[in-house]
């Protein structure tokens, strides 16, 4: 006769079941940020994530695509190359912030092109064993047209997700 085995909960909060012993296994994190406060909130988890397992944490920022406009608009693409450069710089020094005070190996990867795929290459790029994202960022309208970051991973990632409000 097959004996039934004992039910166990698992913890739904990462934190706990990392310092249970659980994410042992855990080298290498890829966060995705573009700056938006829940993006932030993933490098801060993230971070918190490398601190308890000893991960190397790469931090990734995807560089917004030129608009169209620029090139419908004389000066138009100046001032949006511009911005993309604040931008670039502003999100640097808002992850620096967080997490040089705590000490975790980390290093900022920039890219351009597709959010989605290119956290998805840079995943497998240093073999990531977790993926952490912001629930959103990219704004209203890139959301209605295309679909969050997070939803467009969750479809296609094969390795863990973890998606942070």
């Amino acid at each position: 006769m097959a004996r039934r085995s004992d039910a166990r909960s698992m913890p739904t909060d990462p934190l706990l079941w990392l310092s249970e012993g659980g994410g042992s296994g855990v080298r290498q994190i890829v966060v995705g940020v573009d700056g938006s406060p829940p993006s932030l909130n993933a490098v801060i988890t993230a971070a918190q994530i490398a601190q308890v397992s000893g991960a190397r944490l790469t931090v990734v920022h995807v560089k917004p695509r030129a608009a169209a406009v620029g090139l419908l608009m004389p000066g138009w693409g100046c001032m949006l190359e511009q911005w993309r450069e604040d931008l670039e710089l502003e999100v640097g020094m808002d992850v620096a912030k967080i997490l040089d005070p705590i000490g975790v190996t980390w290093q900022l990867s920039i890219c351009s092109g597709d959010p989605a795929s290119r956290l998805d290459e840079m995943a497998t790029e240093v073999d990531a064993d977790l993926l952490v994202v912001g629930t959103h960022g990219g704004g209203m309208l890139r959301c209605l047209l295309r679909g969050s970051v997070a939803g467009r991973l969750l479809r296609r990632e094969r390795r863990p997700l973890l998606v942070v409000h």
